[in-house]
């Protein structure tokens, strides 16, 4: 009698034991059934970067993801304003399937102001430019009796104080120095160098370097004894013209 209690005893432990094993194995599949049940199905996100906000609506919706959602701007100097210029989560991220992703879309490239590089070189403009995110475009080169000296900026498109994208070209217009006309050298031999200056200056030209020279037919100082082009001589104008005087001794 007691040999069939303990066999009774022994039976019913090992139906609990295994019965315990099996709600504990039920419990897990429970939990992994409703893990995965509450997760639901993963996808990959797509790249929507440079798309439109329609365009990427519908690559987004054709990957099992909602509309997305504006979440704001950002400058870009590279896409073009009103498409996607960044997304949150990232291409390539795992997410459930219905996830709104967030996308920034772009308000173009930032605003910058043209300074005024009117009368500076080329070298000085593009060092003022180039710290406002600007830079030169086209160089066009005239003759300009305004703007006498070479190499000199004499107006530029846009503007000074426009306001454009940054990254903007800004074209340039460049003295080649003043216009040149043809002329025939004047003979200034005998004239007293202070009248020599004006009369050159009103023909067009300009006085060079000055050496005196003693001479036994020229008693008075200062009278032009030679120059240099020699008179007759067809030049540009503006040529600058060196002359030997007498000298008081």
């Amino acid at each position: 009698m007691a040999k069939s209690s303990e066999s009774m005893i022994s039976s019913i432990l090992r139906i609990m034991i295994i019965f315990t094993i099996a709600v504990i194995f039920l419990l897990i599949a429970f939990f992994i059934i409703l893990r995965f049940t509450i997760k639901g199905e993963v996808v990959e996100v797509p790249n929507v970067i440079g798309k439109s906000f329609v365009d990427a609506t519908q690559i987004l919706n054709k990957s099992d993801l909602a509309t997305p959602k504006i979440e704001g701007e950002k400058y870009s100097g590279e896409i073009p304003k009103g498409y996607v210029v960044d997304q949150r989560p990232s291409p390539g991220s795992k997410v459930k399937k219905g996830r709104q992703i967030k996308v920034f879309l772009s308000k173009g490239a930032e605003a910058g102001i043209v300074p005024r590089v009117i009368g500076k070189t080329i070298s000085e403009a593009q060092i003022d430019l180039n710290t406002r995110g600007l830079e030169i475009g086209l160089i066009v080169r005239i003759h300009s009796d305004d703007f006498p000296q070479e190499g000199t900026i004499i107006a530029h498109t846009p503007p000074p104080n426009a306001a454009v994208q940054k990254g903007t070209r800004v074209n340039l217009l460049v003295s080649l120095g003043p216009y040149y006309r043809q002329l025939t050298m004047p003979d200034i031999s005998g004239m007293k160098l202070d009248k020599a200056v004006e009369f050159l200056k009103s023909r067009g030209f300009k006085l060079g370097t000055v050496s005196k020279q003693f001479s036994n037919e020229v008693y008075e100082a200062d009278v032009i004894l030679e120059q240099d082009p020699q008179p007759g001589t067809r030049v540009r104008s503006a040529t600058i013209v060196n002359v030997i005087v007498s000298s008081s001794n």
